[in-house]
């Protein structure tokens, strides 16, 4: 029995089954229409490749970005009108010692902000500030007053309010009515229970506070309580209030609290614990474990780059190279490289002597890998010369007029030049270096290093101006070199690597496009050739029934014949 084809579809393909002329004709489509998307094939691992170099750009991004993190904390800061920026050269730690040997924390703690000077005092407790408190006489708890009155509480200096008790009312109500105007009145009452009665304690919120509470109408429920005496005196104080003394450098200080911010300026002060005989040394320094580890963490973070570098740079075995080396010779891996290592190799910073890593016990070793190897060098330069090593990782900047602020330094380069302003009715008209007015660009009273210049990536501010000339050095300090040239690289925005990202990720979307252009009209190829296919085996289908009717007919003939 013949059969003829029939057009199937599975999915959102189409198939040509049961064919009579013999012939594969899904193989023969299949054929043609790869043969018609071969392209979009080499399209598509184009974009594969791009999306692993991709991947690969980002990767170095993320190890540049961890270089400049570790250098920004000893970078040297711009100034802002807005903030007040430091780094870790400015700020300080508080370091403490008892004069008898015991754990001067539990004494006082201190916190250091970048405006302490480094000094040492001596620090005595004699005591610390108390909240006042009073209690009544034992009451029945849940049971009624019976008391009908106003009572007004507070502070003394402060703000009272009026409390309103009525004869239903218990010493729990009572409680709970004072601590409803607490914001008020810096009153809070609890309650404590005994076997003889539930007392209401009223203590004050703040220290060295005196409760005042005096009888405004009805029933005097303070002396009803036993709060009060008859002559409006607390009848049980439980602590009185007190200030807090405290002996700095030979002085006194007594305090309302326990919390001396704005006795000692950057230092903020909090007593813990009164003494007797015993001194606290507080020393104020610098904050020198802040900054080894910055210095240690761009180590870690330069090596890592290294690795990444050394995989990128591998070929294997007969010259091929590795499969993981997507960026083998990358113009834009090969340049940043370059820059930092002639970084790594040259001399920064303000200071004479303390000039390049190797004064600091950094040196590179036979992987090209940094390494500390000399760490006793630098912990006695961090806590002997500070000022030098501040010097080499910190860009100076001198101006001979002090109104002249530096807002950006976005440059690898050291300048020493005179700046020539023009002011003219109060106003910056005209800046120029050298006779060249070209060079910088005047919006207000900031001054902007021009584009295409080497004074891009600059820019100051110019208070009170006046005209004249203004002399300006900038040296640059290694961790303002190092972030600036990963800033130039790695910045998510603006940097190189970013803007080779966006070109990729422009060049697939269009290769994207054009591979599913070509699938499509590949598709539409194998409609137009299973259509083909199929009309063919219809036609022969038909032509074989036409033989088969032929055949009968003929052998219809022979059989009248005999």
């Amino acid at each position: 029995m013949t059969t003829t084809s029939t057009v199937s579809t599975s999915g959102s393909t189409t198939y040509l089954t049961g064919t009579i002329s013999g012939l594969d004709t899904d193989s023969l489509i299949e054929a043609a229409v790869a043969q018609k998307t071969a392209r979009a094939d080499t399209i598509d691992a184009k974009v594969t490749a791009n999306e692993t170099k991709i991947a690969s750009y980002q990767s170095l991004q993320t190890l540049l970005q961890a270089i400049s993190d570790s250098m920004t904390s000893l970078a040297a800061t711009t100034y802002s009108s807005v903030t007040a920026t430091t780094n870790a050269f400015d700020e300080k730690s508080a370091y403490l010692t008892a004069s008898d040997g015991t754990d001067a924390t539990s004494v006082i703690a201190v916190d250091a902000d970048s405006d302490a000077v480094a000094a040492s005092y001596e620090i005595t407790v004699t005591q610390l500030a108390k909240a006042m408190k009073v209690t009544s006489t034992a009451q029945t708890a849940g049971t009624a007053l019976g008391l009908a009155g106003v009572v007004s509480i507070g502070v003394d200096g402060g703000t009272a309010a009026e409390i309103t008790v009525t004869s239903t009312m218990t010493v729990s109500d009572v409680a709970a009515a004072i601590n409803a105007k607490t914001a008020t009145t810096g009153v809070t009452a609890t309650l404590i229970t005994s076997s003889t009665g539930t007392r209401l304690v009223m203590s004050t919120s703040d220290t060295n506070q005196q409760i005042a509470m005096t009888s405004v109408s009805g029933d005097d429920v303070g002396q009803s309580l036993g709060l009060t005496d008859a002559s409006g005196a607390f009848a049980n104080v439980l602590q009185a209030a007190q200030p807090s003394i405290v002996t700095i450098d030979g002085v006194e200080i007594e305090s309302d609290g326990n919390e001396l911010t704005d006795v000692v300026p950057g230092l903020s002060i909090s007593l813990l614990q009164a003494t007797s005989g015993q001194t606290i040394t507080l020393d104020i320094e610098a904050n020198y474990d802040d900054i080894k580890t910055a210095i240690t963490d761009f180590i870690d973070a330069y090596n890592a780059l290294r690795a990444f570098v050394v995989t990128n740079q591998t070929v294997g075995s007969g010259g091929v190279v590795a499969d993981d080396a997507v960026l083998f010779a990358d113009g834009i891996l090969r340049d940043v490289n370059r820059q930092l290592n002639a970084l790594l190799g040259g001399d920064a910073g303000s200071d004479d002597e303390l000039t390049d890593l190797s004064a600091l016990g950094i040196t590179l070793n036979s992987a090209n890998q940094l390494e500390l190897s000399d760490e006793t060098s630098l912990d006695n330069l961090l806590l002997t010369d500070l000022s030098s090593v501040a010097a080499f990782f910190e860009t100076s900047f001198e101006a001979s007029d002090s109104n002249l602020k530096l807002l950006k330094n976005d440059t690898t380069l050291s300048f020493d030049f005179d700046l020539d302003v023009t002011v003219t009715d109060g106003a910056i008209s005209s800046v120029s270096v050298g006779g060249d007015s070209s060079l910088f660009t005047i919006s207000g009273s900031r001054i902007v290093g021009a584009s295409g210049t080497i004074y891009e990536g600059l820019s100051f501010a110019l208070a009170n101006a006046t005209s004249g000339t203004i002399s300006v050095e900038i040296t640059q300090g290694f961790a303002n070199l190092i972030t600036s040239l990963m800033g130039d690289y790695a910045n998510t925005t603006t940097g190189v690597i970013q803007q080779r990202i966006n070109t990729l990720d422009t060049v697939n979307s269009d290769l994207t496009e054009q591979s599913e252009t070509i699938r499509d009209n590949a598709e539409t190829y194998r409609t137009k050739l299973i259509a083909k296919y199929s009309a063919m085996e219809t036609q022969l289908y038909a032509a074989q029934i036409l033989q088969e009717q032929i055949k009968a007919i003929l052998g219809a003939s022979s059989d009248d014949d005999d």
